[in-house]
């Protein structure tokens, strides 16, 4: 998936300027209802990857979610398919599409792989980003998935690159990614959701709120290392921008 990231930095910095310009709040209920079901399986197949406390924990959020998808994608269907048989056909394409992702990542839990299953419900944020930015709608969570791009390719390079291997040109790569990053990140903490649109508790509202914040300074600190010339620093820095940001997202999942 990460050797797509070129591709996708391109459809994500398109998404940015689509929503900052002119882009409509649109339905947002049925997509809020199925991240409350959908974000926590997505949390919890990586976790269930490296902890075994997790496992059971991952069936059960992916089994919740298929129980409520039929509904959740009669929602979604309808919300996506106006004004007209254009968008409908686009809509029932792009369905298909999460279907055939939900069925994919549910014989790998079943098979217990569950990178394979998380690898699978992550092309269903992507899909749905592509539907909604299709229809100009400006929802959150897509500005949200359209930062993990670049950010993912920031926290990869900072976890598994040892400080010695550290050349010019990956540093270069993460300067470059840093760049889109931050310039995705301004447009988050520039239109900030209102905590009721998405049906955020007080909890869960804080989260997202100190996730955010503590974003904001990791991405302040990767700027600082990038301008020194402590390697090993600013792998640090690099792999430090995603806990936030995993805690910002998660927000707007709803744990059973």
């Amino acid at each position: 998936m990460r050797s797509t990231f070129l591709a996708r930095g391109a459809i994500a910095t398109a998404l940015a300027g689509l929503l900052a310009a002119g882009a409509h709040a649109g339905p947002l209920d049925s997509s809020v209802a199925l991240d409350q079901a959908y974000i926590p399986a997505l949390a919890l197949t990586t976790a269930a990857q490296g902890d075994a406390g997790a496992v059971e924990k991952a069936r059960g959020a992916l089994q919740r979610l298929q129980v409520r998808w039929p509904a959740l994608r009669a929602a979604l269907l309808q919300d996506l398919s106006s004004p007209g048989p254009t968008q409908a056909t686009a809509a029932r394409q792009t369905l298909a599409q999460v279907d055939r992702h939900l069925a994919t990542a549910a014989q790998a839990v079943t098979a217990a792989n569950y990178k394979a299953a998380h690898e699978a419900l992550e092309e269903v944020r992507i899909e749905l980003m592509h539907a909604r930015t299709a229809r100009g709608m400006d929802y959150f969570v897509d500005r949200l998935t359209a930062y993990h791009e670049p950010m993912e390719v920031l926290a990869l390079a900072g976890s598994g690159t040892p400080s010695q291997e550290m050349t010019a040109a990956r540093r270069g790569q993460l300067e470059a990614a840093f760049v889109q990053a931050r310039a995705l990140w301004h447009g988050i903490e520039q239109h900030l959701p209102h905590p009721q649109d998405y049906q955020l508790n007080d909890a869960r509202s804080a989260q997202f709120r100190r996730g955010v914040a503590e974003e904001t300074a990791a991405l302040g600190r990767l700027s600082q290392a990038l301008r020194g010339s402590d390697d090993a620093a600013l792998l640090k820095a690099a792999a430090a921008v995603k806990p936030p940001f995993a805690r910002t997202f998660t927000a707007f999942g709803q744990a059973d």
